[in-house]
């Protein structure tokens, strides 16, 4: 019995330590090949998991993401220094040099999450919540994320965002998107309108300057994005894309 437990609670840990490789929602399928595991036993330890509160099931997409509460758990241990030293500290700056909402972007899989966002205080502002979710293939952010990989595993974001219901095919086809990942393919600034996408936000009216940002070898690829009513980012469009160069700049010299 004692037995049983121990092999219970090391699987559970490699389910975790899964989702800390991969970093993307993850399917049964996907937990069980990835570790393995046979699928039933797999299932089993998903719900448990999943009833405790430390992981949410997306019946849209079958996927199971780890949870905030699992993230709280740990928060009293001190953080990476590099996300949250050197690129905290980048992030503030921006927000307080451009006036505007900074994020810090990751890319799970199908969709691109900020993870950390410092909100601007004064005017019309555009407020992002920590955790607040776009998919990669209709964001700027993805688009120059989605360049870092290569074009098959790009074009299988695409198809698996696809196969998920959350975007038709026939409104934006294979080959926009690889044209909108051609058109970033070089380009360090990007700025896209909200309007001008296909999937509505709750900021039809706001837009995003982004920039990937410089990491140690082997990190996970991140960027930092600027949000803000559209018309006012395009005014001030030249200052908040220095403002990112000189963001990108400092990073690079203290890695």
């Amino acid at each position: 019995m004692s037995q049983h437990l121990v092999k219970s609670a090391a699987r559970v840990f490699a389910i975790l330590e899964l989702f800390d490789r991969m970093r993307r929602p993850l399917r049964l399928k996907d937990i069980a090949g990835g570790l393995q595991q046979p699928t039933s036993s797999t299932a089993a330890l998903l719900k448990s998991i999943l009833l405790q509160g430390y992981l949410s099931f997306d019946p849209k997409t079958r996927a199971y993401m780890p949870t905030a509460r699992l993230a709280k758990i740990a928060s009293w241990v001190p953080f990476e220094e590099f996300e949250q030293g050197i690129v905290m500290d980048a992030l503030k700056q921006l927000q307080r040099t451009t006036g505007e909402t900074a994020i810090l972007a990751v890319q799970h899989g199908i969709y691109v999450e900020y993870e950390q966002t410092v909100n601007a205080t004064e005017g019309m502002t555009l407020r992002i919540s920590p955790g607040t979710r776009r998919l990669t293939v209709q964001t700027g952010t993805g688009w120059l994320l989605l360049n870092k990989q290569s074009r098959a595993e790009a074009v299988a974001i695409y198809e698996e965002t696809i196969a998920s219901g959350q975007l038709d095919r026939r409104k934006f086809s294979r080959a926009a998107f690889l044209a909108c990942l051609d058109d970033h393919a070089d380009k360090v600034i990007s700025f896209v309108k909200a309007r001008d996408i296909l999937i509505p936000t709750a900021h039809w009216g706001g837009g995003m300057i982004s920039a990937l940002i410089p990491v140690p070898q082997g990190h996970r690829e991140l960027a930092f994005g600027i949000g803000g009513p559209a018309e006012r980012l395009e005014a001030n469009f030249e200052k908040i894309s220095e403002a990112l160069l000189q963001a990108i700049k400092t990073i690079g010299e203290k890695l």
